[in-house]
């Protein structure tokens, strides 16, 4: 007697994983936009706010106005640039921060007034437009002649006859100069780092024939627009991949169940 002869077993049913290329196209999305958004974040993260509470800068800056202000490490200061510094940099002054403009850099010799009320860097009359309007350029020419360390920034407010600064203490040791160390950042807008306006750097001391233009920072918006692009990138990513990551696994159990 012979065995009866029975189908052999049907081979288990073998799903042939099919290589996605939208689910690659948001991953590689996601991991881009999750990279330039964390550059855009850092860049932002480089500024920094703070509200001027006085007015001696009441000419460009009006009291209670919030300005951000920017520090790079190795980063030069130019004449005419708006500063924040420590307020203990000067001589009697309580811990805080102030903020003034860069008449004057280590190694300049600055000096007021000339006959037409004017001060003088380096032995060239600068021709100031941002003074305020409200003071007289008689009041605001309080004489003073300094030779600024190297090492070191003169400041002045632009309300020149209400403002403590280098020019007040010419004759203290160092002549009223700050040193950079106590500089926390060159002022580049006004608001916040949300949202702000850029300050238009001034022309006065190259107009005079002094070399080194005013910081002009327009990287600001451009890196909010970077950390805002990046994060909305990587959010059409991650979702895209979820999406279609779901999509294709029910597409593979599909296949499974309807193979024979």
């Amino acid at each position: 007697m012979t065995e009866p002869d029975f189908p052999p077993p049907p081979a288990p049913v073998q799903v042939k994983r099919r290589f996605s290329p939208l689910l690659a196209i948001f991953l590689v999305l996601a991991v881009v936009g999750a990279v330039a958004g964390a550059i855009g974040v850092v860049k932002v993260l480089g500024y920094a706010m703070v509200t001027v509470p006085g007015g001696s800068m009441a000419g460009t800056i009006p009291p209670g106005t919030t300005v951000v202000y920017s520090w790079g490490e190795g980063r030069e200061i130019h004449r005419g640039d708006l500063v924040v510094f420590q307020a203990d940099a000067l001589p009697d002054m309580q811990p805080g921060r102030l903020l003034k403009r860069v008449i004057a850099v280590g190694g300049d010799r600055v000096r007021c007034c000339d006959p037409g009320h004017r001060i003088e860097v380096n032995g060239k009359p600068i021709t100031e437009p941002y003074l305020d309007p409200k003071v007289s350029p008689a009041a605001a020419a309080m004489p003073f002649s300094a030779q600024v360390p190297p090492g070191t920034i003169f400041v002045a407010g632009d309300t020149r006859d209400n403002s403590n600064d280098s020019r007040i203490h010419v004759s203290a040791p160092g002549a009223g100069a700050i040193p950079l160390s106590e500089v926390n950042g060159v002022v580049v807008a006004t608001g916040s780092i949300f949202a702000s306006e850029s300050l238009r750097p001034t022309t006065a001391f190259t107009d005079a024939g002094l070399p080194g233009s005013s910081t002009e920072d327009t990287g600001l918006a451009a890196d909010r627009y970077l950390a805002a692009g990046g994060a909305a990138v990587f959010l059409l990513g991650f979702i895209g991949a979820i999406v279609a990551g779901v999509r294709s696994a029910a597409r593979r159990r599909k296949a499974a169940v309807a193979a024979p």
